[in-house]
């Protein structure tokens, strides 16, 4: 990686998932996935009927509370430089 890439990086969004275990059976999972700006949290909701869902909120903290309305919930936070693909 250049300096010049890194530079360009660190502005960069943190990404995020919220975890939880909607189905209540011992298997967590992530429903729902973003990405936190300066301002603002875009955040991606695996709905029950398998559809996707696009929220934004002020932040990934606000996004885990909203989903914490619905079942205990967690934040995870993607190191930067991990690959998750």
């Amino acid at each position: 990686m250049t300096e010049t890439d890194r530079r360009l990086l660190e502005g960069a969004p943190s990404l995020f998932g919220i975890v939880a275990d909607p189905e209540d059976d011992g298997n967590p999972c992530v429903v729902a996935w973003g990405h936190q700006l300066a301002d603002r949290a875009v955040t991606s909701w695996f709905l029950a009927d398998g559809s996707l869902e696009v929220a934004v909120f002020g932040s990934a903290e606000a996004a885990l509370e909203t989903a914490e309305t619905l079942y205990p919930a967690r934040l995870v936070w993607v190191p930067p430089g991990c690959s998750v693909a």
